[in-house]
């Protein structure tokens, strides 16, 4: 993976394949952007496997993760993952997925009573 620049991908709740580069990694942990997120990885990855999925009004392609945890620092409660969903050819001419994370972040939403992403 490291030619392509490719730190990990995944597959989501529907199979879709979904990678975060090294550079949108530093990116999201910079410290003027997410650093937080640094001690969060393996949380970033849950989120896409397991969390619920919405598609962006404005812009069909982007997808936003949102998955609850209960060991996040300070007062968050979720962590939020934006996601482009886009399509490559490849060198043998064949389409292929091309889905990847944009940014990543920490946020506080109120649950509804007795409600829980599992």
């Amino acid at each position: 993976m490291s030619d392509s620049g490719k730190r990990w991908t995944i597959k989501d709740r529907e199979g879709n394949p979904i990678y975060l580069t090294e550079e949108r990694w530093r990116h999201i942990t910079d410290g003027e952007n997410h650093p937080e997120l640094e001690a969060y990885e393996e949380h970033l990855r849950t989120t896409l496997q397991k969390g619920k999925r919405e598609q962006e009004p404005l812009n069909p392609r982007k997808y936003r993760y949102i998955h609850f945890f209960d060991d996040l620092a300070d007062d968050f409660n979720t962590l939020v993952a934006i996601v482009l969903f886009g399509f490559n050819v490849n060198k043998q001419g064949k389409t292929e997925a091309n889905n990847f994370v944009t940014t990543a972040f920490l946020k506080y939403f109120r649950q509804a009573f007795g409600k829980k992403e599992k």
